[in-house]
């Protein structure tokens, strides 16, 4: 699990990607790999 600032983090940038008007897919992709590349593994 995130901890709280680093989910608020994480929220803001998912949010300004669905704002920026990427698709479902695209955002899911990106979200993926910043998870991934900050060592969380699903």
């Amino acid at each position: 699990m995130l901890q709280a600032d680093q989910a608020r983090t994480f929220r803001a940038f998912y949010d300004s990607a669905r704002a920026a008007g990427l698709d479902v897919k695209t955002t899911t992709l990106v979200g993926l790999a910043a998870a991934l590349t900050a060592g969380c593994f699903p």
